[in-house]
């Protein structure tokens, strides 16, 4: 039996103006942490390159997708004015929100981090809260800084895949000052924070699951993408 192969999307990065016209707008990039924890599995890690929108041919070399973290994403895409996003961005989201869409068409699991889960709440039609620091009265410390992110404790519901493999309670690694505003249709809540921001979804037939920390970074990315390998069928 082969190797399952996970797809992880990458990061883009504004060239400098000087550059576009030989160099094309973007720059692509992934942080090593999130082809180690693919590696560390037993998976094959291989990064997804945005172009055109040929989304079910890039689908179908893969048996799961990752999405992973970066910027905020462009609140119109959301139906809202900004209200605190910064620095925002719409074509990486719009892209990875189209791969989303076409990965549960075709029964493929998906593993949503950071970024990775507010776009999966943004298609699934739930608008994200903006800045959790200035919009939640006593809310936790979500961000810390790139260099040190915070880590905070995440209560974990019963009767979910996060549950079995991580107990009723986990610390996690945190950076992020956005988050989804509620439950999508067809998901259930997986985890959340003290100041009940949502930390965790899964989808009710089990093929996707999203978490807002960074399981990259801590102890939890080994648990929860073996539990979602563990689910996989890979032909030869």
């Amino acid at each position: 039996m082969r190797k399952p192969v996970i797809g992880i999307t990458l990061n883009w990065y504004r060239n400098d103006q000087q550059k576009v016209e030989v160099y094309g707008k973007w720059l692509f990039g992934l942080n090593q942490t999130y082809a180690e924890l693919v590696a560390g599995t037993g998976a094959l890690p291989v990064g997804i390159i945005p172009a055109g929108n040929e989304y079910r041919d890039i689908l179908e070399t893969v048996d799961m997708l990752l999405l992973t973290g970066g910027g905020d994403p462009d609140p119109e895409l959301y139906g809202q004015r900004n209200e605190g996003s910064k620095n925002c961005n719409r074509e990486r989201p719009a892209w990875e929100m189209d791969l989303y869409t076409s990965a549960r068409i075709m029964r493929k699991p998906v593993f949503g981090i950071c970024l990775g889960m507010q776009l999966i709440g943004i298609a699934e039609g739930v608008p994200l809260i903006q800045d959790i620091p200035t919009q939640i009265e006593g809310a936790l410390d979500h961000h810390g800084k790139p260099q040190s992110p915070e880590k905070h404790s995440v209560r974990i519901m019963n009767n979910t895949i996060l549950h079995e493999i991580l107990g009723s309670e986990a610390e996690v690694s945190s950076f992020h000052h956005q988050g989804i505003s509620r439950i999508p249709d067809d998901f259930r809540l997986a985890a959340q924070s003290s100041d009940n921001i949502i930390e965790a979804i899964e989808s009710d037939d089990g093929d996707v699951v999203a978490v807002q920390w960074h399981p990259e970074r801590d102890f939890t990315g080994p648990l929860i993408l073996n539990a979602m390998l563990s689910r996989l069928t890979v032909g030869d």
